[in-house]
């Protein structure tokens, strides 16, 4: 292969590495948008329901967590039944 196709793939692929990257610290941007605006939503709910209230609900989300991971994992396929 010439010099200067090596050349041209090579800058063609330098292309395609900066667009990948651009893109992925876009998402990364993103990403970050999404969890302040989870923690705020997080936040604002807690304090609309008061801080007795909040802890009933985390309590009883960790509980039906730690039901879920405790049941036996059944490998079958669940049928839907009409």
């Amino acid at each position: 292969m010439k010099e200067s196709k090596l050349i041209e793939k090579f800058n063609k692929l330098e292309k395609q590495m900066a667009a990948v990257t651009n893109v992925l610290r876009k998402i990364i941007h993103d990403l970050g948008g999404v969890e302040n605006l989870a923690q705020g939503t997080l936040t604002t709910l807690k304090t609309f329901m008061g801080e007795k209230e909040w802890d009933k609900v985390i309590k009883k989300l960790k509980e039906e967590e730690n039901a879920v991971k405790d049941k036996p994992k059944n490998n079958k396929e669940k049928k839907l039944e009409l």
